[in-house]
C-alpha cells in the first residue's frame, strides 16, 4: 500500500474520503477519530461527508493523526472545492461512483450469484446498490458505513475481505429476514445442542437438525461466501431469532457439523449488545478468546475429546474398521472422527475427505440460497 504523503488528491474525491481511507488501514470508527481529533461525532461526520470545507486548524489536526503535512489535506480540499465550482462531467462522474461501488462491493461476484442484476449503466447500478443497502438515495460514503460496526480480528482481514464481509452480511440479513420460526427457546436449543452428535450419526441427521434448530426459534440459512472474505459461517439476530449461516466453502459433512456447533456456541454465550454479530473463518488462526471458546465447547459436544482417547492406541495403523467402530460406540459420524483427528494434527489431512460427501446434498433446497 503507498504511503499516504504518496497518495494523489482524485478529482471527484473531497477530503473525507481520504480521510475514510485512512480509518480503515488502521481499523478506526468514527467515534474513535473524533476523539483523537478532539472535535464532535458530528463535526467529523459533516466533514467525511464534505459538507464543509477544512479549516486550517483541522488541516493541522489531520496531519498529526495521519502523519502527513497540513498542505496535504488543504490541496485534497482545494481541488475538491474548484471540481464543484466547475460542475460534473457525466461520464467521469459515472466512472467515480462505479469506482467507489466496486471498491467496496465485489459487484462481478454479486451478479454471478444473482444478488444483483448485472446494471446497463450508473444509475441502474447506483439504485440497486441503494435497494440491498437499504439507503434512500445513493452516496459512496453510505456503503461504508455498515464497516464502523465491523471488528477487524486480524490483520487478515484488509480493506476488501471487510469490505466484501460486510455486503455477505448483509446479504445473509436480507435472506434470513423471509423465513419464519417460532419464538426463540434458549433452553431447547440448549437441549438440542448437547445431543447434536447424535445427529450426526443417524440417516436423515442433518435435516432432522436444521428442522429442530428452527422449532427452536433459531433460522438457518446456507449462503455461499464472496470473493476474498474466506468465511465458514455466522450467527447475529434476526428481531429476538438468532441466526446461523453456513457458507458452504468446505463442502465436507464434518466441516458443516463443526461450522454449526461453532456457532451455537456463539449464538448462546456470546451474541449480545456489545457483540451482534460474528463472522468466522474458522481456517484462521487467533488469540480472540471468543472463537477459542467456540471451538472448544464445539469440539467437546462432537465428542472431539473421547474420539481422541478412544483411537489413541491406534494411531499408528488407523483401520476403517477401527474408525467405524469408534462412530458406533460414541455414535458420531466416521468423517467427524476424521475431523477430529486432522483438526488435532493426529493424521495427515490428506486423509480428511474420508467418509466426506457433498453436504451441500444433504441439506434441504429451501435453505440453501443461489447455490448451482
Amino acid at each position: 500500500m503507498a504511503h499516504i504523503n504518496e497518495l494523489r488528491a482524485a478529482k471527484k474525491f473531497g477530503p473525507g474520503y481520504f480521510i475514510r481511507e485512512q480509518m480503515e488501514v488502521r481499523g478506526w470508527v468514527q467515534q474513535e477519530l473524533a476523539e483523537i481529533l478532539g472535535i464532535s461525532l458530528k463535526h467529523l461526520n459533516s466533514i467525511l461527508l464534505d459538507k464543509q470545507p477544512l479549516t486550517t486548524d483541522l488541516a493541522r489536526l489531520l496531519s498529526k493523526a495521519f502523519g502527513t503535512s497540513p498542505q496535504y489535506w488543504l490541496n485534497i480540499d482545494n481541488d475538491y472545492r474548484l471540481w464543484l465550482e466547475q460542475g460534473r462531467d457525466d461520464k467521469e462522474n459515472a466512472v467515480a461512483e462505479k469506482a467507489a461501488i466496486y471498491s467496496h462491493m465485489p459487484v462481478r461476484d454479486m451478479v454471478k450469484k444473482g444478488w444483483i442484476d448485472k446494471a446497463s449503466d450508473i444509475d441502474q447500478l447506483k439504485k440497486q446498490v441503494s435497494e440491498f443497502w437499504g439507503i434512500e438515495e445513493f452516496d459512496p460514503a453510505s456503503i461504508k458505513n455498515v464497516l464502523e460496526y465491523y471488528q477487524r480480528k486480524s490483520d487478515a482481514y484488509n480493506q476488501f475481505n471487510a469490505s466484501y464481509s460486510a455486503t455477505w452480511l448483509q446479504m445473509a440479513r436480507k435472506v434470513a429476514s423471509g423465513f419464519g420460526v417460532p419464538v426463540y427457546n434458549r433452553k431447547a436449543l440448549e437441549a438440542l445442542y448437547d445431543d447434536i452428535h447424535t445427529f450426526t450419526n443417524s440417516d436423515g441427521g442433518i435435516e432432522d437438525f436444521i428442522s429442530e434448530l428452527n422449532n427452536c426459534g433459531v433460522k438457518f440459512i446456507v449462503l455461499p461466501h464472496l470473493d476474498k472474505t474466506y468465511l465458514d459461517g455466522a450467527a447475529f439476530y434476526d428481531g429476538e431469532n438468532p441466526v446461523i449461516v453456513f457458507t458452504g466453502r468446505y463442502k465436507r459433512i464434518d466441516n458443516f457439523w463443526f461450522a454449526v456447533a461453532h456457532e451455537i456456541a456463539h449464538v448462546l454465550f456470546h451474541l449480545n449488545e456489545q457483540t451482534p454479530y460474528i463472522l468466522d473463518n474458522l481456517k484462521e488462526e487467533n488469540e480472540d478468546d471468543k472463537e477459542n471458546e467456540a471451538n472448544r465447547i464445539a469440539s467437546e459436544k462432537l465428542r472431539h475429546p473421547e474420539i481422541l482417547e478412544y483411537l489413541k492406541d491406534s494411531l499408528n495403523y488407523l483401520a476403517r474398521s477401527k474408525i467405524e467402530k469408534c462412530s458406533r460406540h460414541l455414535n458420531v459420524h466416521p468423517a467427524i472422527i476424521i475431523g477430529a483427528l486432522a483438526q488435532n494434527k493426529t493424521i495427515s489431512y490428506k486423509n480428511i475427505h474420508l467418509y466426506n460427501d457433498n453436504v451441500l446434498e444433504l441439506i434441504p433446497e429451501k435453505y440453501l440460497h443461489e447455490f448451482p
